[in-house]
């Protein structure tokens, strides 16, 4: 029979019995030498019990006779019973709050045999690995002086008091919910520190006023709002004509702006890729014959308007062979099939009817211009504001613009003799799921990091990636991240349950013991576990993520707020800066729309301007 238990609850009983005749013991001791002045003559374990039996009173006389009160020997007996069970409750309490607490768990984690150790980590990701590939990694700078961790990498948190870097020739995939600390923990300090030219995406103002400033410091800072949600009063401008006098450009836009529409994935990719091609003729028309995006809205917006691009692409001596009769056929269809071919092309170009929009794609003689060239060059920063849903979405626009910078950045590093660009281009693009499809990023993330471009998606959760994007786009981006770091709180069981797959299991040992007729026997089995169980990552604190990264064993990163770095107070002055000046922009702007209002003779009705948020996300 296995008495395992029974032998535990045996010895327990025996220590609180112990423990209850100890007690009464003290009591007889302390009671006596406080009525007597002196002890009792003989004190043991057994003292207070002999003491409370009929004729005890021996056990407790002391050398002169006297003999205690068993009232005051019972009453003080029964204060340390009290005292001792207060402090056990409390002993329970703590201990309890203590195994609850995100202390305990990181602690048991780290204890942990199946996470990277010290050595593992300091041999892959440290500032002197990193720095030993620094050669490889920036040629160019190499040639000038040794590359520095920071010039190569990006610091993303600490493991086992190692500082863990990231390389730039990553392709890095981050998760976490709303809340997590995506930004407060990671993303301001990747925007911040990029040793390179940089582009980075959000739905929000909080990276953009949290690194602006400093940002600037090392370089040209370029907004793209079309949207107008950033409060940028200096926004760059960039028609998406531009260019599209080259076939191949008028293509690569026009697929960026079909992607921005949703419809290259599910039901209607097979008509997308028709909308490409003829949205690629307009562009391409507008572009040779010096057309503005009003005449690009109106081509998109209806098909018998287009009849003017065929007429160019017709006559135009530099219209590429055959695109003008094919958009033309494309015209003489029937109504039903020009409707959904056409579908498309309207909803690409739809953003640019409302006038704000563009406002934003109609470059004048004094705005800012952003050249890709000259932006490769230097620590320069890109930020990418807007949405794919709602009113005036302009997502393939924001694509569109990114396509534009990649394709000058590849072409630059396929012409270098080391094959990268150098400084290196980083794509941080948080929230990218919420902005744009762009058809780009699985081969960016493929092939990138050996070109010198970096590429950081971020998103919610798995499933934000499932609804936005289709499949095969979505499995290509997750098996193309050479890096991912996962922190707390999702609650995607599914996909909570692969990443316990992956990590793998560990060993525990249990033991056992068995009595029987014949005696005592035990006996120790090895049992697998997992590393770390989907709850247990749904559970981690914010200042804890997960690194997984190629054959390496799992990291348990430390992760700290931008607010605790060396250089937080001018982070913050930069901020207060940013934010002042995001404020006035916003107030003109309901100014403007309350002007307008009052024109129609319609109610002054306020609204909220801009976000009041902290960056601390």
């Amino acid at each position: 029979m296995n008495s395992n238990r029974g032998g535990w609850v045996i010895l327990g009983l025996i220590l609180v019995a112990g423990a209850l005749a100890g007690l009464l013991s003290l009591a007889v001791q302390l009671v006596t030498s406080l009525a007597c002045g002196t002890g009792p003559t003989v004190l043991n374990l057994f003292t207070g019990i002999t003491y409370l039996l009929p004729g005890g009173d021996a056990a407790a006389t002391t050398a002169n006779g006297c003999v205690p009160d068993r009232g005051w020997v019972i009453g003080v007996a029964v204060g340390f019973v009290v005292l001792l069970l207060a402090l056990v409750f409390v002993g329970i309490y703590v201990y309890s709050t203590v195994m609850r607490s995100d202390w305990w768990f990181i602690r048991e984690l780290r204890n942990r045999d199946g996470f990277a150790e010290a050595r593992e980590i300091s041999k892959n990701l440290s500032s002197k690995a990193l720095e030993k590939r620094g050669k490889d990694l920036r040629p160019q700078l190499a040639a000038e002086r040794k590359p520095k961790a920071v010039d190569v990498a990006w610091k993303v948190g600490m493991s086992r008091f190692i500082e863990i870097f990231i390389s730039i020739e990553e392709s890095v995939l981050l998760l976490g919910p709303p809340r997590s600390g995506k930004g407060l923990r990671v993303l301001i300090d990747a925007i911040l520190d990029w040793p390179g030219p940089l582009i980075t995406t959000s739905t929000t103002t909080d990276n953009l006023r949290a690194t602006r400033a400093r940002r600037a410091q090392l370089g040209q800072v370029y907004v793209f709002d079309p949207q107008k949600l950033s409060g940028e009063a200096n926004q760059v401008k960039i028609s998406p004509i531009t260019g599209c006098e080259d076939p191949l450009t008028a293509v690569q836009r026009a697929a960026a702006l079909i992607a921005g529409t949703g419809m290259s994935s599910g039901k209607n990719a097979e008509w997308a890729e028709k909308a490409k091609t003829q949205l690629a003729a307009l562009l391409c028309a507008a572009a040779l014959d010096r057309r503005t995006v009003q005449d690009l809205a109106r081509w998109g917006s209806s098909p018998q308007l287009a009849s003017v691009a065929v007429t160019i692409l017709q006559t135009h001596p530099l219209a590429p062979g055959g695109w003008g009769s094919a958009l033309d056929s494309v015209l003489d269809e029937k109504p039903e099939m020009l409707g959904n071919i056409w579908f498309g092309v309207s909803g690409a170009v739809a953003p640019l009817l409302i006038p704000e929009i563009a406002e934003a794609m109609t470059p004048g003689p004094n705005d800012p211009v952003l050249d890709p060239i000259e932006f490769l060059k230097g620590r320069n920063t890109l930020y990418l504001i807007g949405t794919k849903s709602g009113a005036g979405a302009a997502g393939g626009f924001l694509a569109a613009m990114l396509d534009d910078i990649v394709e000058t950045a590849r072409r630059k590093a396929l012409a270098s003799e080391s094959s990268r660009i150098d400084p290196p281009l980083g794509l941080i693009l948080d929230e990218i799921a919420n902005i744009f499809s762009w058809p780009m990023l699985p081969s960016l993330m493929s092939d990138g990091g050996g070109r010198g471009i970096c590429v950081v998606v971020v998103l919610q959760a798995r499933r934000q990636a499932e609804v936005s994007w289709s499949a095969a786009e979505m499995h290509a981006v997750f098996g193309a991240a050479t890096v991912t770091i996962q922190l707390g709180g999702s609650t995607d069981n599914d996909y909570l349950s692969e990443v316990q797959n992956l990590l793998g299991p560990r060993e525990i040992k249990r033991g056992s013991k068995t009595y029987s007729e014949q005696g005592t026997s035990s006996q120790e089995q090895i049992h697998e576990v997992p590393l770390m169980t989907a709850s247990e990552l749904r559970r981690m604190p914010s200042r804890l993520g997960l690194l997984v990264t190629k054959n390496l064993r799992p990291v348990l990163l430390d992760l700290s707020k931008w607010t605790e770095r060396d250089d937080a107070k001018e982070i913050f002055a930069g901020r207060r800066e940013t934010a002042t000046a995001q404020q006035l922009v916003f107030a003109e702007q309901e100014r403007a729309r309350l002007e307008r209002r009052s024109l129609l003779g319609a109610p002054n009705t306020p609204t909220p301007v801009g976000e009041d948020d902290s960056g601390l996300s």
